[in-house]
């Protein structure tokens, strides 16, 4: 680890090397690498594995599926529900488009979008209104408003990855993500707004604005995926397209009160997203409910609806629920962890096993992390730092910049150590299906916070708001978070669940279940 006396010169000399200059920014890259001092301690204190280096997660073969049941309606206004009125006539996709133009207009202030063209969300409802008289069944998405977070290409909108330091691409056709959307019979809902290049925690951009919690005044909605999030919790949209690096997906739907969902690595196409750590995107759904997650996530994915839905009438049989012993109890808000406990104790009561489950390798998680992120996405964007790095907001500017300054030994050994901790994390699907979490060791933070409170100990704020989702995305593990209730002061709280590497559908029906044991916790 650098002597505080030498970094300066350091920082200086790595600069020059690299020609990247803007040395009147030293003192600025010190900040920031004091602020990550703890985890690239941690790091330099860790030994050095023998494991084959991990620069994707493939992993061993992906689980049993569960047999196809028949797709059933959800509830009023859910994508499960609007989908089915479409397809039997009851309500045109105009209709739909008229009201869901006229929420998003009355929500203009929430700073949800990017992009948003009413006209062109008119112009595809009429078209799929004119599929429907032809008597062509739209799909399982039959005109379904779907907003899709500006990281990824969608014909008709700019992609700008929520940055004015590169010019956003117009040329395009969709993503085949979104190619997958209309394909099933999704309005598309217009750009979400989200971090700046899906490069922090917050939500709050400084091009697009601040992205409002719904509900929460004041309160950070979290990030990356800020705006996906609050336009299913503000009621515009059943449904909505995600990316999660960090947790970009499972951050803001924990700390606004929605379900999402970080399906494993690979499942979903990237191709036409933006990249901000190749090794650790996903893209995922963001949804009011576990089945209409599901139902975005088998288009997004290309798989079956009947298969990946869980039936309204599940039955699942008995559980085996991991609780970690390490890591993911430690340092979380008293609320969180009585209510955690309290949905431990219904989950036993509904005849389910909870099995103490020792995880090692994954108190690394942070500092492994810290190399990766910072190094994949200083490379993914240097062009866009080099030429315009004063049009970056401050704060990903800096994170961005001092990716150059780590080394690339330390990133290979990051690899080898993802890979110990996959390993161990995957090895734990042997003795139970599920492993049950907090979502994040926190509640919302309010806007401005550079650190959070808990149990009377300061903690710096992205470590706290990151520490058990990444994890996930160093393994390739699929994660879903479901909200939990509310604190003492009606903020909301999320239980996320992690499954064994393809285990995707399976992850869903058990999501299906716990979902249903919170609604009887908090009836």
């Amino acid at each position: 680890m650098w002597k505080s006396k030498d970094l300066p010169e350091l920082l200086r000399a790595v600069a020059q090397y690299r020609d990247y200059g803007h040395l009147d920014r030293i003192p600025q890259w010190e900040e920031r690498l004091r602020v990550n001092e703890l985890e690239l301690r941690q790091f330099a204190a860790l030994p050095h594995e023998d494991a084959q280096p991990q620069f994707t997660a493939g992993l061993p073969a992906a689980a049993e599926k569960p047999a196809a049941a028949p797709l059933s309606n959800g509830a009023p206004g859910t994508a499960l529900a609007i989908a089915a009125s479409v397809r039997r006539g009851e309500v045109s996709v105009s209709e739909i488009a008229e009201a869901y133009i006229a929420r998003a207009e009355a929500a203009a202030e929430m700073n949800l979008f990017t992009a948003f063209d009413a006209d062109l969300v008119r112009k595809e409802a009429r078209d799929l209104d004119d599929r429907a008289a032809k008597g062509e069944d739209l799909g399982p998405l039959a005109g379904v408003p779907v907003p899709v977070k500006d990281y990824m290409f969608v014909r008709g909108y700019p992609r700008t990855g929520g940055t004015k330091a590169m010019p956003a691409s117009l040329d395009h056709d969709d993503a085949p993500v979104v190619a997958n959307l209309r394909a099933a019979g999704a309005l598309i809902g217009g750009m979400t707004n989200l971090h700046e290049l899906a490069y922090g925690a917050t939500g709050i951009n400084p091009h697009f604005g601040a992205v409002a919690n719904p509900g929460h005044p004041g309160h950070i909605i979290g990030g990356s995926s800020s705006g996906s999030a609050g336009a299913v919790v503000a009621g515009l949209a059943p449904v909505a397209v995600g990316t999660d690096t960090s947790g970009s997906i499972r951050l803001p739907s924990a700390l606004c009160g929605a379900t999402g969902f970080k399906p494993s690595y690979e499942s979903i196409s990237r191709e036409g997203v933006m990249p901000l750590a190749w090794s650790l995107d996903h893209v995922g759904p963001i949804a009011g409910n576990v089945r209409d997650a599901a139902l975005l996530f088998a288009v997004m994915a290309g798989r079956a609806p009947e298969i990946c839905v869980p039936p309204s009438d599940l039955e699942i049989g008995r559980l085996r629920f991991g609780k970690p012993t390490n890591h993911f109890y430690e340092e979380v808000d008293g609320e969180i962890l009585a209510r955690l406990e309290s949905l431990i104790t219904l989950l036993a009561g509904e005849g389910h096993a909870i099995v103490p489950t020792p995880l090692s390798a994954v108190e690394n998680c942070l500092p492994i992390h810290v190399q990766t992120v910072s190094a994949e996405a200083s490379q993914a964007y240097w062009q866009a730092l080099a030429e315009h790095p004063e049009l970056l907001g401050e704060d990903v500017r800096v994170r961005l910049e001092v990716g150059q300054f780590l080394a690339a030994v330390d990133y290979v050994k990051a690899q080898r150590l993802r890979t110990v901790q996959r390993d161990a994390l995957q090895a734990a699907f042997a003795d139970v299906d599920v492993l049950i979490t907090p979502t994040i060791a926190t509640t919302a933070p309010k806007i401005g916070a550079t650190s959070v409170i808990i149990d009377g100990a300061e903690r710096p704020l992205h470590p706290a708001l990151t520490r058990f989702t990444t994890p996930f995305n160093q393994s390739g593990l699929p994660a879903i978070t479901l909200p939990c209730g509310v604190n003492s002061a009606g903020l909301p709280i999320g239980v996320q669940l992690a499954g064994a590497f393809g285990s995707d559908e399976q992850l869903l029906r058990i999501a299906a279940e716990v979902e249903r044991v919170i609604a009887k916790m908090l009836a």
